[in-house]
C-alpha cells in the first residue's frame, strides 16, 4: 500500500512540476495503470481518483484549449486522499506497536 501511495504522490508531483504539461496521451495511460495498481492494493478510492485523472489527462491531450481547473481539482483531491491514507496508516502502526508492547508486558503490566 505504501508503495502505491508513494507512486501516486510522485506522479502527482511530476504533473505539478511540469506545469500540467501532460506529455500527451501516455500520461493518461500511466494514470490508468496506476489506478489498476491502487485497486489491487485495496485503495479503491485511490483507484477512482487515478481513473478520474487518467480521463482528464486523456481529454486534455486532445483539447486545443487546456482547462486547468478540473485537472487541478482532481490533483488536489488526490493529494488530500494520500495525506489521509498516510495519517490512517500511522494510526494503525501506533496501535499495532502499543498492542505488541502490551502483549510483551503481559496481563500484569502497567496498561491493564
Amino acid at each position: 500500500m505504501n508503495h502505491c501511495l508513494d507512486t501516486m504522490e510522485a506522479r502527482l508531483s511530476d504533473l505539478l512540476q511540469t506545469g500540467l504539461d501532460t506529455g500527451g496521451a501516455d500520461a493518461g495511460a500511466a494514470f490508468a495503470r496506476l489506478a489498476e495498481e491502487c485497486e489491487a492494493s485495496g485503495l479503491h478510492t485511490g483507484s477512482t481518483l487515478m481513473e478520474r485523472l487518467a480521463g482528464l489527462l486523456e481529454a486534455r491531450a486532445h483539447a486545443l484549449e487546456k482547462e486547468d481547473g478540473p485537472l487541478l481539482d482532481a490533483l488536489f483531491t488526490a493529494e488530500h486522499y494520500i495525506a489521509l491514507c498516510r495519517e490512517r496508516w500511522q494510526e494503525i502502526e501506533i496501535l499495532r506497536g502499543w498492542q505488541e508492547q502490551r502483549k510483551q508486558e503481559g496481563e500484569g503490566g502497567i496498561f491493564t
